[in-house]
């Protein structure tokens, strides 16, 4: 198969730089939702799936919805989270272990809004919360966010991009489809 310039395929592997980014090709993994993160926490096999796509050719792997430090964000307390020591920790080795197998990785950020029902694990106390207090189908489900809550919303993304940051993440995505919170906003 040649491996000119003008071939297509030979142009997925090659490098390529975004901003201050530079992914070694231009095989990109999707994200895709696991809960394989007990409370909330990214174990060793975590880093190990992740490392194991790095390994096998993902030039840029962007991670799983990763909540972020809003009580309403999860509906599912195998969804990681990117807030507590014990997460910060795991994910630390899952950027470690996906770096060390040559790969790039991007954290995304998430809030299922509305998504989340009454009772929902890990916190079956707090309410959801969405812009309109509608589910996607209509249905009320809450009472409309308040601007306090919006606000708090929104400081929890930012902290959760800062955490992403300084764990050493390529970047940041914000899941803001499939009527989940940001979704909602539209």
């Amino acid at each position: 198969m040649p491996t000119s310039t003008a071939d297509p395929i030979a142009a997925l592997f090659r490098p390529f730089t975004i901003g201050r980014l530079t992914v070694p090709n231009r095989i990109v993994m999707a994200p895709m939702t696991r809960t394989h993160s007990p409370d909330g926490v990214p174990g060793r096999d975590v880093a190990a799936y992740y490392a194991r796509r790095a390994e096998h050719g993902a030039g840029l792997i962007i991670t799983e919805g990763t909540v972020v430090d809003c009580p309403a964000s999860a509906n599912s307390p195998a969804v990681p989270r990117i807030f507590g020591a014990a997460p910060l920790a795991g994910w630390a080795r899952v950027v470690d272990a996906v770096r060390s197998a040559g790969g790039r990785i991007v954290l995304q950020l998430w809030h299922v809004g509305t998504d989340r029902k009454p009772g929902d694990l890990p916190n079956p106390s707090v309410p959801p919360v969405g812009p309109s207090g509608l589910s996607s189908s209509g249905e009320p489900v809450t009472a409309p966010m308040t601007q306090a809550q919006i606000d708090d919303v929104i400081a929890a993304f930012a902290r959760g991009a800062a955490e992403a940051e300084r764990l050493g993440f390529d970047g940041v995505e914000l899941h803001g489809a499939h009527g989940y919170l940001i979704d909602q906003f539209f």
